[in-house]
């Protein structure tokens, strides 16, 4: 039984402080306060902007629940990737519910590591994961959502991590939604989704239910995946005076995505994977009630709080990053690799540790004999013994003791709880004889953060690679990380929309937050992480739209956001080594056995404090409609101050580190129209995404990398994983009232490989994708439906890295460190939807 949450305490409270407001305005009536007629006019749903779009300063996005049912993609990232300008995704885990979604170049994620740089709201609270800001795909039902905006630019108003955009989702109830449906899907690669919901109301109260289910085997090897969700709302509505909204949503999956694969294998089999398994399981349950009261015609309060758990377990088998050593005697040690020290014996010394290691000195039966054989030929050659040291791990082994080099298990879990609180009050008042409207309000955010993790020896299945079911029970304790974290937000927010014409309108406003970060080791061997971190800054926000015609809008707005450094960050970055140090200098240890890396996810190292990243954007653009065409071009100018990039250090591990600058500029347009039977759209976007500092950055497996595995990046050099041009074409051809045919193609540009920030490498190719799909309708009740991607089966990636030689693992394939996240083959499904 879980015990009761502040959250619970909160909903109390808001409900009560509702009831407050709701007698206040019956007092107001009974004792003659007029309240005038409401009238609704046509607002970017759901942004808490409460301005007409030609006033919004920003590019908007506005996305229907019946666009999503139309496209029949898999879930909201699918139907972004396929029809939003400058939007494109990354296939770094290779499963259709786990993609990195990039806006502009910025990013919104599931993966842990990545720097995220978009918020995203559900039914008003935030749902970006407190550890490392992530946004978990598989825990919201599509089917379940009523309608999308996505506002463009560093708008303050949303909060933290607001530097490229926020994606604000308003989620069905019973009064948007009435009827009951089903719907079911089946086809390519087991791949199988259900989906029934209900909905309706009595004019005051509704009720709506959605549960959904997503399985599949996966296009790739040892890939099945399985996610089921609710999703629940009761919703009150007193005329137009008051409303009030509770929901629950709960998540339960089952995600493999095997990441990227070496070129030398993907030329063999495109299907192959080279280590398994990846598997995340997440378990969420989420509490969420927003309120909204007009005190009077032209007030009113809005607010809402929400609780939200989630558990996450991973178990990721990688190959291994120890080698077994065999003495002659019988007895064993495991070595972490270390090619330079293995080179440096052979070429200063003349010694093969492969031959010692397989007994080929009978004098040397135990690491201690090794030792002291290394430290003899370094001396007679009248060198430092120092300099050939290896590092001895045995004594850092638990459990069965039994020694294995083939492969390793990461093992972590990590327990995510949220709860948020937010209020505003509008006012649409004249000022100066002019229209304006005015928000004030607050919100409190809270997130703590649990996260255990151990690293198991393992063996590695010779035909599939996989590690799963074989480990050998014997953990390797340095690895091992018990880490509790803490963050807590406080912000201040405003902003003034005033008409100083009936063309004319400016907007002014601005944010303050202020954020404690805490991290605590719990395992008691290491200090270095305990840290305590303050972040407080106020973001402004300038803007101005104009009526230039009822045919022309345009508008132009500069303004900053920042996000802080995530616990994960702050406990895994450059800082770390001269920290550590000094606490293995207090210890009376050798300060240079620290080791300067972090294991993602799966190890923190230390917290010294990196800066927060600000983001300074300006948008220019215009939006209207020429001849039934409706049109959209704006341009974009995002400059990132001190950005936080993850530098690997060799597979999984890295650390994180401020850059002095980033910057993304670029434009987005898009048209649109109906032309007889044709329904029709065309995007085209352009991003530069650019360092705008030189640096060292660490990518030990690039090619070009110094003895410190160091790569030099130039200002100018291009971002990894960020296409500069992406084209999307789209339409819906209706052949008669009840069959359509619909089609997508979308191209993106290249984009270079992760890990190669200086650019000195081949970069991943550009693709086209082309989609196809059909709907039949038989009545108003029953629909059938058909959807093909990648119909023309084109062989494509859209991710790169550089990862290390991948003939550790697989003998007789190419060398090439070049790993792909590969793009699905052709693949068919088919549906039916039934409204009763």
């Amino acid at each position: 039984m879980r015990r009761p949450t502040p959250a619970s305490c909160r909903l109390t409270t808001l409900a009560a402080a509702f009831l407050a407001l709701q007698a206040a305005s019956s007092m107001a009536q009974e004792t003659g306060a007029p309240l005038e007629e409401i009238q609704v006019i046509g607002t970017t749903p759901g942004t808490g902007l409460g301005v007409a779009v030609n006033k919004v300063p920003f590019a908007v996005k506005t996305i229907q629940s019946t666009d999503l049912e139309r496209s029949q993609s898999v879930d909201l990232v699918d139907y972004l990737n396929q029809n939003t300008p400058g939007v494109n995704i990354n296939s770094a885990q290779n499963n259709p519910l786990q993609q990195d979604l990039l806006s502009r170049g910025f990013t919104a994620s599931p993966l842990l590591g990545l720097p995220q740089g978009i918020a995203v709201y559900q039914n008003g609270a935030r749902i970006n994961e407190p550890l490392g800001d992530a946004v978990n795909w598989d825990l919201i039902p599509e089917s379940a959502i009523a309608g999308v905006d996505m506002i463009s630019g560093a708008d303050p108003l949303f909060g933290l991590n607001t530097l490229g955009g926020a994606l604000v989702l308003k989620m069905k109830d019973g009064f948007n939604f009435t009827g009951s449906q089903a719907e079911f899907s089946t086809g390519s690669w087991g791949r199988n989704i259900a989906t029934l919901e209900s909905g309706g109301n009595d004019g005051s109260l509704g009720y709506y239910v959605n549960i959904s289910r997503f399985e599949e085997d996966g296009w790739r090897q040892l890939s099945s995946s399985e996610a089921t969700n609710f999703y629940g709302a009761m919703s009150w509505r007193n005329e137009n005076i008051s409303a009030l909204n509770l929901s629950y949503a709960t998540g339960d999956s089952d995600l493999v995505g095997n990441g990227a694969a070496p070129t030398g294998l993907l030329a063999l089999q495109r299907d192959a994977i080279f280590t398994a398994p990846d598997i995340t399981e997440n378990d969420m349950n989420m509490l969420d009630l927003d309120v909204s009261h007009y005190l009077t015609s032209n007030v009113q309060l809005v607010g809402n709080v929400f609780w939200r758990d989630n558990k996450t377990d991973s178990f990721n088998g990688d190959g291994s990053e120890y080698e077994l050593c065999g003495y002659a005697g019988g007895a064993q040690s495991l070595f972490e690799e270390a090619d330079d020290i293995e080179d440096a014996l052979e070429s200063q010394l003349g010694i093969e540790l492969d031959e010692l290691c397989e007994g080929g000195d009978p004098a040397i039966t135990g690491f201690t004999e090794l030792e002291s054989f290394i430290e003899s030929q370094a001396l007679a050659a009248g060198l430092d013994p120092e300099d050939f040291e290896l590092e001895d791990v045995v004594d850092d082994l638990s459990g069965t003791g039994i020694l294995v080099d083939e492969a390793i298990n990461n093992i972590s879990q990590r327990r995510q709880t949220s709860e948020g609180l937010d209020g505003k009050v509008t006012i649409d008042s004249d000022l100066f004889g002019r229209e304006n409207h005015f928000t004030a309000g607050f919100s409190y955010f809270r997130g703590e953060s649990s996260f255990a993790s151990v690293l198991e020896l393992s063996r590695l299945d010779p035909v599939t690679r996989s590690t799963q079911g074989l480990g050998v029970g014997t953990f390797h304790d340095e690895s091992a990380t018990n880490v509790k974290t803490e963050t807590e937000t406080r912000s201040l927010f405003l902003v003034d929309t005033f008409s100083v014409n009936d063309n004319l309108t400016l907007i002014f406003g601005g944010r303050f937050n202020d954020t404690d970060v805490v991290l605590r080791d719990r395992s008691g061997v290491r200090p270095e992480l305990n840290g305590d971190h303050n972040f407080s800054r106020f973001n402004p926000s300038l803007g101005m739209t104009y009526d230039v015609n009822d045919d022309l809008n345009v508008y132009a707005s500069y303004s900053e956001s920042n996000r802080v450094p995530t616990p994960i960050e702050l406990a895994c970055n450059e800082g770390v080594f001269s920290l550590a140090q000094e606490f293995a200098v207090a210890a009376g240890e050798d300060p240079d056995d620290i080791e300067f890396e972090c294991r993602l996810p799966n190890a923190f190292l230390a917290d010294p404090p990196l800066d927060d990243v600000v983001t300074k954007s300006v948008e220019l653009g215009m939006r209207g409609m020429l001849s039934d065409i409706n049109y959209q071009l704006g341009f974009f100018h995002a400059d990132n101050q001190d950005d936080i990039i993850f530098q690997t250090t060799g597979r999984s591990t890295g650390l994180f580190a401020n850059v002095d600058d980033t910057l993304r500029w670029g434009l987005e347009s898009m048209v649109s129209g109906s032309m007889e039977r044709l329904d029709w759209f065309a995007s085209f976007s352009y991003t530069d995404a650019t360092f705008e500092d030189n640096f060292l950055a660490l990518s030990p497996n690039h090619p070009n990398a110094d003895d410190e595995g160091s790569i030099q990046v130039s200002a100018g050099d291009r971002i990894p994983g960020i296409p500069e041009s992406l084209l999307k074409l789209g339409g819906d051809f209706h052949v008669t009232d009840s069959l359509s045919l619909g089609a997508e193609a979308i191209y993106n540009s290249s984009q270079f490989l992760r890990g190669d920030e200086s650019n000195d490498m081949d970069p991943v190719d550009g693709y086209a994708v082309v989609n196809l799909r059909a709907n039949f309708s038989v009545g108003d009740r029953f629909s059938l439906y058909a959807r093909v991607t990648n119909a023309l089966d084109e062989d494509y990636e859209n991710f790169g890295l550089l990862g290390e030689d991948p003939t550790e693992i697989l003998e007789n394939i190419n060398p090439d460190p070049v790993f792909l996240g590969v793009g699905a083959p052709r693949a068919a499904w088919v549906g039916l939807r039934f409204k009763f």
